[in-house]
C-alpha cells in the first residue's frame, strides 16, 4: 500500500450552506483495488467523480488530480429491470461494489500468500473481455428499490435540487441512442444524459467543460465507454476513474488489478477565505 498526501479544495455542504474548503487529502495505493479502497473509507470519504470534478475546477485544473489517474467511488452498474427492461445505474458513494463484493468476485483460489485474479469477470457476447464485476440480479433489484442508497430517475435527478452526498440515478438505456465512441465538441457532450449523471447534475459538467476550455484550451474531449460491447443479459458494474484533467470520464476500468483512490477527513480541512463560490441549487 502506497499512501500520499495531497493538497485539495473541496466544496462542503454544511448547515445547508456550500463552503469552499481546502486541506489534506490521502491518496491510497495498491495492486489490488479492494484493499485500495478499504484503506481509503477507513481514513474518510472516498471522492466519488462530481467531487472530483467541482476539485479540479477549483484548482484550476492544476496538481495531482489532474496529471495522475485516480478511481473515484462512482459506480456505473449495467442491467435489466424484473420486466426485462435494459437500465443504466450510476451511483455515487458507497453502492454495490464494496471492498468486500470486490474480492468476493476477483479473487477464486490462494495460493501461499499470493491472490489470483479470477479471470471470469465480464466478458462481451463474442467472448472479449470487458472485465466489470458480475452481480447477482437480486442485487440489482435490491439496488433499483432504493435499499442501498436512495434511488432517483433520471428525470426525477435532474429536478433535484438537494440531492445527499451518497445516491443513485437510473435510466432507460436504449443502445440505439446512446452517443457512440468518438471526439465531441462540448457542446455535445454537455447534453448526453449519462455524463450528466457521473457528473452529478447539468450544472457541474457544465462548468467543468467550461472552465477546461478557458483553463487548457480546446473545444473538444474524446468520449468513449463500453456500453455497446455489453452483455446486458449479465448485471455488471465497474468503478469510474479519471485519468487526468484531459480524460475526466474513463470508462473502461478493470475491477481486478491495481487502484487508486482519494479521501478526505474533513476534520483535516479549513474554510478558504481567499475565494469565493456560487452554486445554484
Amino acid at each position: 500500500m502506497v499512501v500520499k498526501n495531497h493538497f485539495i479544495f473541496q466544496v462542503v455542504r454544511e448547515n445547508d450552506q456550500y463552503l469552499v474548503k481546502q486541506g489534506i487529502a490521502k491518496s491510497f495505493y495498491s495492486y489490488w483495488m479492494q484493499d485500495a479502497l478499504q484503506e481509503a473509507q477507513q481514513y474518510g470519504e472516498v471522492l466519488t467523480l462530481p467531487e472530483v470534478l467541482e476539485a479540479l475546477g477549483l484548482s484550476s485544473f492544476q496538481g495531482f488530480l489532474a496529471e495522475v489517474p485516480v478511481t473515484v467511488q462512482t459506480e456505473e452498474i449495467i442491467g435489466k429491470t424484473k420486466a426485462g427492461n435494459a437500465v443504466a445505474i450510476v451511483v455515487h458513494g458507497k453502492g454495490l461494489l464494496t471492498p468486500q463484493r470486490i474480492i468476493a468476485g476477483t479473487i477464486i483460489e490462494k495460493i501461499v500468500d499470493n491472490m489470483v485474479p479470477d479471470h471470469g469477470l465480464t466478458h462481451t457476447v463474442s467472448g472479449k473481455g470487458q472485465f466489470a464485476l458480475p452481480l447477482e440480479r437480486e442485487e440489482l433489484t435490491a439496488l433499483l428499490a432504493g435499499n442501498i442508497v436512495p434511488l432517483y430517475s433520471y428525470s426525477g435527478f435532474t429536478k433535484e435540487s438537494n440531492l445527499p452526498r451518497e445516491y443513485a440515478i437510473v435510466r432507460d438505456l436504449d443502445l440505439n441512442t446512446e452517443v457512440l465512441n468518438g471526439d465531441y465538441s462540448f457542446t455535445i457532450l454537455k447534453k448526453i444524459p449519462r455524463l450528466i449523471s457521473l457528473a452529478g447534475g447539468q450544472e457541474n459538467l457544465e462548468n467543468c467543460f467550461d472552465l477546461w476550455q478557458v483553463k487548457l484550451g480546446g473545444e473538444r474531449m474524446h468520449y468513449s465507454h463500453t456500453l455497446h460491447y455489453l452483455d446486458l443479459n449479465q448485471p455488471q458494474g465497474r468503478l469510474m476513474e479519471v485519468h487526468g484533467a484531459r480524460n475526466l470520464f474513463y470508462s473502461f476500468r478493470e475491477m481486478g488489478g491495481p487502484a487508486r483512490f482519494v479521501a478526505v477527513n474533513r476534520e483535516n480541512l479549513e474554510e478558504r477565505i481567499d475565494k469565493e463560490v456560487t452554486i445554484e441549487i
